[in-house]
């Protein structure tokens, strides 16, 4: 799915629409220079590019109630059973 929505003068703009159960965490990614967020019931996470437009589904697994980037760019996930994982591209 790709969008080509643009985000004028800081104007919230709809980027894509996944029809989440629960979206939360949108956090911005400082080295990708990205937007992720996540579905929680789903265990989807999803990133946008606002540079391309383009966004995606780029992790799909157990419930993700939340994450946090570390200091490596990596994602640390916050996952159910109080489980942790630590998440990188390709990973």
């Amino acid at each position: 799915m790709l969008s080509r929505l643009p985000i004028i003068d800081g104007a919230v703009a709809l980027v894509a629409d996944y029809a989440c159960d629960t979206g939360e965490n949108p956090i911005w990614h400082p080295f990708e220079q990205k937007l992720y967020w996540c579905d929680i019931p789903r265990g989807w996470i999803f990133r946008f590019d606002p540079s391309t437009g383009a966004h995606e589904r780029c992790y799909e697994g157990r419930t993700v109630g939340g994450f946090t980037i570390q200091a490596d760019g990596s994602l640390l996930l916050f996952m159910d059973r109080g489980t942790i994982a630590i998440w990188r591209e390709g990973l």
